[in-house]
């Protein structure tokens, strides 16, 4: 570690303090030793993984792509059906409840539920006036040329203010 001639003097101070920092011949082989055994001791955890995989059998791969091919064609399959008949429009179109009149909104069972616990719990009627456009939507015939029109019907709310079924009171003109 000698001072080249070259090196002006106001850098020489630095240089000396800089060799003086340089790790000694000892520390630099005890860095390449450890070095040295990181790498052994990653050899030997990739060499266990391939010998891993190389055991495992290849019918639990094929096993592994036909379960995620399974699910990706059920997942494709279930958007087709949403998309040409989105839930709701059986209940919509269901016949009226016999003796009500009302179309039920909601699933059948619980429609019925909350008539029959209307007994003991008071089940709100609503009026108001709906745009004869929402008749189509129930499933009833409906003229276009008149959907602006309004129609008077009845509301059926639960005490929570749920809409369960609707009726229509007049839908002549």
């Amino acid at each position: 570690m000698s001072i080249h001639d070259d090196t002006p003097d106001w850098l020489r101070p630095a240089r000396t303090a800089f060799n003086r920092l340089q790790p000694g011949a000892d520390q630099e082989a005890a860095q390449l030793a450890r070095l040295t055994e990181q790498q052994r001791v990653l050899r030997v955890h990739r060499s266990v993984a391939e010998s891993a995989e190389a055991h495992e059998p290849r019918w639990l791969r094929r096993l592994a792509w036909g379960g995620g091919a399974l699910g990706a064609t059920a997942a494709v399959l279930l958007s087709a059906m949403l998309l040409l008949d989105p839930p709701g429009t059986r209940t919509a179109r269901a016949e009226p409840a016999t003796g009500t009149g009302f179309i039920p909104l909601v699933p059948e069972g619980e429609f019925r539920a909350a008539l029959a616990a209307s007994r003991s719990v008071a089940v709100w009627l609503q009026p108001a006036e709906l745009p004869r456009e929402r008749l189509a939507l129930l499933g009833l015939p409906f003229d276009a040329a008149r959907a602006d029109e309004t129609v008077r019907a009845e509301l059926m709310l639960n005490p929570s203010g749920q809409l369960l079924a609707v009726r229509i009171l007049e839908v002549a003109p």
